[in-house]
């Protein structure tokens, strides 16, 4: 029989740190209490500032936790992917979210609302303590990520970029799933630095950009860049 989209999820689900820790029964009371939603591209699933008291798991797609200043620029710390869960702030202390959640492209996720989750996790206290597992390593991420911009050149946190997303085979084009203005806040820039510093990239012979696509030819140079710190 062929395995569903919606079954491989449920697979993926129960083998997540948190989500193992619960009863086969409670499990199940999980599974058929979640609630299917699809974020269309550069959606917002919750705003910073919102009081978002629930969970998701992402079935498909991607999105971003991005932190916005007082001066409206915005910082991405890290991305949520598929097969990944994401707890909101709000669920533990029912204050404002610190950050946003935002579709990088059609993403598709289950969710559930408080209501829901409070009283599986706390007939399971070995949940609650994966939770806070997790949410302590979102706290040591996100520190990385503010010590590589206060300390790292620009061009070195491009490169890494540019290695994670599209670096995995050379010479072969990769469809470009980011914009320039979400590269620019990923690496705490501006688009028309970016833009320049990858036609850079380009002329030096490391990789070719298109509007849709970006090849890369010199993995060797762009490591070297990406170390660059």
């Amino acid at each position: 029989m062929k395995q569903t989209k919606d079954d491989k999820s449920k697979v993926e689900l129960a083998s997540l740190e948190i989500f193992n820790k619960l009863s086969n029964d409670d499990m199940q009371a999980l599974t058929a209490k979640r609630l299917k939603k699809t974020i269309k591209k550069g959606e917002f699933l919750c705003h910073q500032g919102d009081i978002w008291p629930k969970a998701i798991f992402v079935i498909n797609g991607e999105l971003s936790w991005a932190m916005l200043s007082y001066t409206g620029r915005e910082q991405v710390l890290f991305t949520v992917k598929a097969g990944e869960d994401f707890w909101g702030h709000s669920l533990f202390d029912s204050a404002p979210m610190p950050a946003s959640l935002q579709a990088i492209d059609h993403t598709e996720v289950f969710l559930w609302p408080k209501d829901v989750l409070l009283p599986l996790l706390h007939e399971n206290p070995e949940a609650m303590w994966a939770i806070t597992a997790k949410l302590v390593g979102i706290m040591r991420q996100a520190r990385e990520v503010i010590y590589g911009l206060a300390f790292q050149p620009l061009t070195s946190r491009l490169a890494q970029l540019l290695l994670t997303r599209f670096g995995e085979v050379e010479q072969t084009p990769v469809e470009r799933d980011l914009t320039l203005d979400q590269i620019a806040s990923i690496v705490n820039s501006t688009p028309e630095v970016v833009c320049r510093l990858m036609y850079q990239f380009q002329a030096d012979g490391i990789l070719e950009i298109t509007r849709a696509s970006i090849a890369l030819h010199d993995h060797k140079s762009l490591a070297k860049l990406a170390e660059k710190g």
